[in-house]
């Protein structure tokens, strides 16, 4: 199955009673007066995610890219866990996927490079990546705690020969790790004995290179998961270990999009003090409504509010010490979602229009305000 942008997001399952609360919300959010800032200190980006199966997809994007950041961002879920161990060789089909995201980065870009040794429902080990990603966990690794010493050293194997591929400016070693944290519990301080020892490594082999690991804010933040206070609790634990304040943000999925400014502040509140600088590694937002038939469930979205969302997330960026935003999705996959849907589970479509730009390629607000913000003159590093 071609790769889906979101599909470690199960916790729909969990968030269904919450959407329709924030829909609400949504409808009657009012965003403050625009006023353009005179120049951008952070950098924007996307991933190359295409919206189609064909090589005409696959080049629309890449000029998207150069045409509207100047960061992108390099996403790779699962892990060669025997290559990564023995040393060899990784699988070619691996490689090709590799060597086209790295050719997708504009010239002069920064990268942001992310992987995760958590499996795509952050609840445990990542997945076996060989020829296809999503295969089962290998011997010896199947069943190993994360804190395992085969399980770390082959994971910082594989950080080491990620970046020395594609040589990132940022780079996280974990995704939205906090969700372990509520789909995994016993297996959460594995998790943090992990990131400290591999964070430590590569500190001391690359002391310039930011890494950390990202949680979602959305989750942190939904009323659906009880446990959200000692999760927000066991993550700051994990911050010394961190460089970057980096937040995954779909608002939609907890029935956020109306409250969104309420969110930021709440994040400004809990991490401030950390006096670490901030960056949204992922995000995005609806602007169709989400039908999700077999859930029985509508989650109400309009490009309207998309833009609105962005705004919001703009404003916070410029407000404070910034690294860099992702908006996740370049334009609505509709064409490939047609190719997949047979194959595919319902819930892999909730992520289907969130593009700045809509199925045909036409320019949504959101991507107006993008462009508006992206061609501020650069004060930055």
């Amino acid at each position: 199955m071609p790769y889906h942008p979101r599909q470690g997001h199960w916790a729909i399952q969990v968030l269904l009673a919450s959407l329709v609360l924030g829909a609400v919300a949504a409808a009657a959010a009012e965003v403050k007066p625009r006023i353009l800032p005179v120049q951008r200190h952070f950098r924007m980006g996307f991933t190359p995610f295409p919206y189609d199966i064909s090589l005409e997809a696959l080049q629309d994007t890449h000029r998207f890219l150069r045409e509207n950041a100047d960061l992108i961002a390099i996403h790779i879920e699962g892990v060669p866990w025997t290559e990564a161990r023995s040393g060899k060789p990784f699988h070619r089909k691996m490689l090709e996927d590799w060597e086209g995201k790295k050719r997708a980065t504009p010239p002069g870009a920064k990268v942001y490079l992310a992987v995760s040794p958590l499996n795509q429902g952050r609840s445990g080990l990542a997945e076996y990546r060989a020829e296809r990603e999503g295969l089962p966990v290998p011997e010896p690794f199947a069943g190993k705690a994360l804190d395992d010493p085969l399980v770390v050293e082959a994971y910082l194997a594989y950080c080491r020969r990620a970046i020395e591929f594609f040589r990132p400016d940022y780079f996280a070693l974990g995704i939205e790790v906090n969700e372990l944290y509520h789909n995994g519990r016993p297996k959460w301080e594995g998790y943090v004995r992990l990131h400290e020892q591999v964070y430590r490594a590569l500190k001391r082999e690359h002391p310039k290179l930011p890494v950390f690991a990202s949680f979602t804010l959305h989750n942190m933040l939904n009323p659906g998961w009880k446990d959200r206070d000692a999760m927000l609790a066991a993550f700051k634990k994990l911050m010394p270990f961190n460089d970057c304040v980096a937040v995954s943000f779909y608002p939609f999925m907890a029935g956020l999009s109306g409250r969104v400014d309420q969110s930021l502040r709440w994040l400004a509140a809990e991490f401030d003090p950390f006096q670490k600088p901030y960056a949204f590694a992922e995000m995005g937002q609806a602007a169709e409504p989400v039908v999700l038939k077999s859930f029985k469930l509508t989650i109400p979205a309009d490009a309207k509010t998309q833009e609105k969302v962005l705004e919001e997330m703009l404003r916070f960026a410029h407000g404070h010490r910034f690294e860099f935003l992702v908006w996740f999705v370049p334009r609505d996959y509709d064409a490939m979602w047609r190719k997949i849907e047979a194959a595919s589970p319902e819930f892999f479509k909730a992520w289907k229009d969130c593009g700045l730009l809509d199925g045909d390629g036409n320019p949504r607000p959101s991507h107006r305000l993008w462009r508006a913000h992206f061609e501020l003159p650069w004060r930055g590093k």
